[in-house]
């Protein structure tokens, strides 16, 4: 049964349709600042528009982008210091605006204009004349043979790393006006394994190749052309094809040399049914901007054989990408130990390691290019995860281990023939004692540095996570490399300068005043409750760029300068922005960032929300959450998040009902510890119950809330979440479930966190799945009522909208109050208006049955 769509009381209309935030975008030099806004929600006509799904990507066939895409519509450069503003017009004919990229070197960006009422896109740019500092919009004219440039698979351009010229992916000129035409039948579609296979487990995926005719659609819309517009800045650039794709060839990704000659292609060679895009067959390729040679660096087959653990990888040659600090060299990873984590057959303890490939070019009437065997760089004992380099060819190598969630940052000098030496190693959970990441920033060559003051030092930026809450910091990391240039896994001498830190609240203990800056506690004068966050250091690395809110003022942008040690008055700082509050009916909301333990000790937290004016009483309370698991019981009681953030909330948050006089757990800590050999889901269950019953008694304790009137909910993983505490507890009298899976058979390939397959732990997926608890959840003594809200094409690989179907039907066998909701056109994170506002509705009207009670006994 269906009455179309309903909207909420005009409370919730306004709560749920604040304007959007304006997105910022600072120029590569840092000086300036782009300011745009899109409307804040599309309408379900866009959400309607037609929508191929192929190879795990969803895109709009008619405009060639990822479908449903917003478009900005108005367009403001901000000078950073002065804060002069220049309001640009759109073109003419512009719909809106979107993939805004600046020039590596110059005040200059790119941007795609869509055109009013047709599905095309326009290359235009913004450029900054010298002469008076005015910002001028012009158009970029492809060729006419030129179809439309294709957005499909990332954005359709890119420049080269020395700026000299503009890359732009295009549909091929001989691309055939309308796809493949649907056969009657495409046949039975047939997938083989043969005998003796590797295993090859993977997850249920989404929206994959599924016959001969998703294959041909598949290079109709994916097989590109680029074109180099050389001359981008001049008044007539000129436009090439690139040679090595003259018939077109599938981009998975593209990256230009630092040098600005080379390109590293990777294209797609094999096709799959098992696996999305990312994972096809590919090959590996270096194009030379300067010639038509194209040489295969490595071909890679179909990688559908990866391990379900969290430590697996790939057992062919990886993440690809030039090393920044040379002309042209490759960098690779590879699995020493075929990439699967139950292997201890290793060579030196190593599980993988990075490789350098020289690219060398032979003098002759015309240029040779040859691309040099590889050569280990430097071995890993676990799995790598990312390296970063300094300008000056140090760099910063991670691994990590999902295991015990331990992760490694080493140094590898820069001539130190891969003897790499530790500069920490630490488990990720525990943010209490998180160093931060190093701070980079665009440098030379557009590529992205590590910034180092000076050749033994570097910035960290973090959240700051503490017992007081978040408070961001900018550190300065001084170090001493091993003068012996062997490796070490003891650490490197170091000593840290915090720089600058999120004011300290008011109240609340502050222990360690080297944790503040200067090494000095702040006065009382100096706290204030705001959270401030670190944005960026300008390039005189004295400036920095924060943004400050508090519980009623909404997120501005500053520009300040760093404490001087011989500076004794207070740094001047500059407004930037001034934005609005964008739900003034949330003013008046309090929040507290409340704290209680679990009933084995375990600390917990909860950002508890109070009505405007709130008296006192007890009020009808609505929890929130969405569990997480941890390896360490300590690190699962941190405090997360801050009490002094801006009180706003989203269309998905629960925050709202706060304006209809509710209270409000939202994110109440519900963490699942496994220590040492034990897993978290195989107690998954109880500490579930566990932490809902300590929030649950928390907010009785403190009066505001009445144990009659509580409901539960939550999104995704916080739906199956809801789904159990409504199985195997009394506390709640309602629950609204969202997007979730309650079905964990269907998901036999690992969920969430959890990567074992079904067949190594199938008591846990079991145990799991709320749909194989749905008789004890009828025989509760108080059975609370259920809300399921799915998106009809939600895309997520776990959450496929027949869980909430197939989870209805048993509730419906059980005769449980229940309801379903299927939301036309919607995936996993729900965008149109009418959506939205309909989901508030039947979110509104099912709990209102808890405030008419109320009511009823006040009568």
């Amino acid at each position: 049964m269906s009455s179309g769509y309903q909207e909420p009381s005009d409370l919730f209309k306004r709560l749920f349709l604040p304007p959007k935030n304006p997105s910022l975008t600072l120029s590569s030099d840092q000086q300036w600042m782009v300011i745009s806004q899109e409307p804040p929600l599309p309408s379900i006509e866009l959400l309607a528009r037609p929508e191929e799904k192929l190879a795990g990507i969803r895109f709009d066939p008619q405009l060639w982008t990822p479908s449903r895409m917003d478009f900005a519509t108005t367009l403001v450069l901000q000078h950073l210091e002065s804060g002069k503003q220049q309001s640009m017009e759109l073109p003419t004919n512009s719909e809106g605006i979107r993939y805004l990229r600046f020039h590596p070197k110059l005040p200059l960006f790119v941007f795609a204009s869509k055109i009013k009422g047709e599905p095309i896109l326009e290359l235009y740019k913004c450029q900054m004349s010298e002469s008076d500092n005015q910002w001028t919009i012009h158009p970029i004219p492809l060729p006419e043979e030129t179809k439309r440039m294709n957005f499909i698979y990332g954005c359709s351009y890119q420049f080269t790393s020395d700026g000299a010229s503009l890359l732009v992916k295009v549909v091929p000129k001989d691309c055939p006006k309308d796809p493949p035409v649907k056969p009657t039948s495409t046949g039975p579609a047939i997938q083989v394994v043969a005998k003796n296979a590797r295993k090859a487990p993977g997850r249920t995926y989404q929206d994959l190749l599924k016959n001969p005719h998703d294959e041909a659609k598949f290079h109709y819309y994916f097989t590109t052309q680029l074109l180099c517009i050389d001359g981008i800045v001049t008044d007539s650039p000129k436009t090439r094809v690139v040679p090595q794709c003259a018939e077109g060839c599938i981009f998975q990704s593209i990256q230009s040399s630092p040098c600005g000659r080379f390109l590293l292609v990777q294209r797609t060679a094999d096709l799959s049914y098992s696996v999305p895009l990312r994972r096809f067959g590919k090959s590996i390729e270096l194009w030379d901007l300067q010639s038509s040679q194209k040489t295969v660096v490595q071909k890679v087959p179909v990688d559908d054989e990866i391990p379900l653990s969290y430590d697996a990888c790939s057992r062919h040659p990886r993440s690809f990408f030039f090393h920044p600090c040379k002309d042209r060299t490759l960098v690779h990873a590879q699995a020493l130990d075929g990439g699967d984590p139950a292997n201890n057959d290793l060579v030196d303890g190593e599980r993988d390691a990075l490789y350098l490939q020289d690219i060398e070019i032979m003098d002759g009437e015309e240029d040779t290019i040859v691309v040099k065997d590889a050569t280990k760089w430097v071995g890993m004992g676990w799995r790598f995860d990312d390296v970063e380099f300094g300008a000056s060819g140090i760099a910063f190598l991670d691994e990590y281990r999902w295991k015990d969630r331990m992760e490694r940052k080493w140094i590898l000098p820069v001539s130190g023939a891969g003897k790499k030496q530790l500069l920490w190693e630490r488990s990720w959970e525990d943010r209490y004692n998180s160093p931060g990441a190093p701070l980079t920033r665009r440098g030379e060559r557009n590529q992205y540095f590590v910034v180092q003051p000076t050749l033994n030092s570097l910035y960290l930026r973090g959240a700051g996570a503490s017992p007081l809450g978040d408070r961001p910091f900018l550190d300065l990391l001084e170090f001493e490399e091993n003068s012996k240039e062997e490796e070490s896994s003891t650490p490197v001498n170091k000593t840290k300068t915090r720089l600058w830190r999120c004011k300290a609240p008011v109240e609340g203990d502050l222990p360690d005043a080297a944790l503040e800056v200067g090494g000095v506690l702040p006065s009382a004068e100096q706290r204030q409750d705001v959270f401030e966050s670190f944005v960026s250091l300008l390039p005189d690395n004295e400036s920095i760029m924060i943004s400050r809110e508090s519980k009623t003022t909404p997120r501005n942008y500053y520009l300040t300068k760093l404490p001087s040690k011989d500076e004794k008055t207070e740094t001047k700082e500059i407004q930037i922005t001034t934005f609005e509050h964008p739900q003034p009916d949330l003013l008046g909301v309090a929040k507290e960032l409340v704290h209680y333990k679990r009933n084995d000790g375990v600390d917990l937290t909860a950002n508890l929300y109070l009505p405007p004016n709130y008296d006192g009483t007890k009020r009808p309370t609505l929890f929130w959450a969405y569990p997480r698991e941890f390896k360490d019981s300590k690190a699962a009681g941190q405090v997360k998040g801050s009490k002094h953030k801006f009180v706003s909330a989203s269309w998905a948050s629960p925050i709202h009902w706060a304006a209809k006089g509710w209270a409000i757990m939202d994110d109440f800590s519900l963490p699942v510890i496994g220590e040492g050999d034990a897993q978290p889901n195989d107690t998954f269950l109880d500490q579930l119950v566990a932490g809902a019953t300590a929030a649950v008694e928390y907010a009785k304790e403190r009066g505001v809330c009445d144990p009659d009137r509580c409901a539960v909910g939550g999104h995704s993983y916080g739906a199956f979440m809801t789904s159990h505490l409504l199985s195997h507890t009394t506390l709640f009298a309602a629950g609204i479930a969202r997007s979730g899976a309650y079905n964990r058979t269907l998901t036999p390939m690992s969920f969430q966190s959890e990567d074992r397959s079904i067949w190594e732990a199938p008591d846990t997926y079991i145990t799991m799945s709320p749909l194989m608890h749905v008789k004890k959840y009828s025989e509760q003594e108080r059975v609370g009522k259920m809300l399921l809200i799915h998106g009809e094409v939600d895309e997520n690989s776990g959450t496929h909208p027949m869980q909430s179907e197939r989870y209805f039907a048993a509730m419906k066998a059980f005769g449980i109050e229940s309801k379903l909701v299927m939301l036309p056109h919607e995936r996993h994170s729900y965008r149109a208006k009418e959506s939205i506002l309909h989901m508030a509705y039947e979110q509104e009207t099912w709990l209102s049955s808890l405030e008419e009670k109320k009511e009823e006994e006040e009568k």
